[in-house]
């Protein structure tokens, strides 16, 4: 694992969906402040966990919605966080979302894959992941890593993992 700035992985992972999103009909906000502590971890497979959160994310939401992409420091972990407008989770099926094979997708849409890995990396990273939900009320999902303990440096710095370019980072 290396130093990570959280910025860089929420930044870098909207980065590559943000064109899927935005011709979904939504938008998308990005506010992961750039001074958050950094994270211990594999930069790939971090997005990988944010590529699955914000798939699901765009596919819950209907065109017109929101998903918001935030961060804070939560002591020992900094806490990033997916939220959407889209249709909710049902309470019958939450205590299932991170099991191999479930899914709510119709046959041939989806494995019930994307949220089992994204939790078996968040455990492999130290860490952990929450999910708030209601049906109607769209649905947060919060990943917490153990924190480095060094402030993260601004993107374009020196620092392994936060020496991303302004514009690849940027969610404009």
């Amino acid at each position: 694992f290396s130093p990570l700035a959280p910025e860089v992985i929420a930044k870098s992972s909207v980065a590559l969906l943000k064109n899927q999103i935005m011709i979904s009909g939504l938008t998308i906000n990005v506010a992961v402040p750039h001074d958050l502590p950094q994270v211990a971890g594999n930069l790939r497979h971090l997005q990988q966990v944010f590529l699955n959160l914000l798939q699901n994310a765009a596919q819950a939401t209907p065109p017109g919605g929101r998903i918001e992409v935030t961060g804070r420091d939560a002591s020992d972990f900094v806490c990033l966080s997916v939220r959407d407008t889209g249709q909710g989770i049902d309470p019958e099926n939450l205590p299932h979302i991170f099991e191999p094979f479930f899914t709510t997708k119709d046959v041939g849409q989806g494995t019930g894959l994307g949220l089992a890995v994204t939790y078996s990396i968040v455990k492999r990273h130290g860490g952990r992941i929450e999910v708030e939900s209601a049906p109607g009320k769209g649905a947060t999902f919060v990943v917490c890593l153990p924190s480095a303990g060094e402030p993260a440096a601004r993107p374009g710095g020196d620092e392994a993992g936060a020496a991303v370019p302004e514009e690849e980072a940027d969610a404009r």
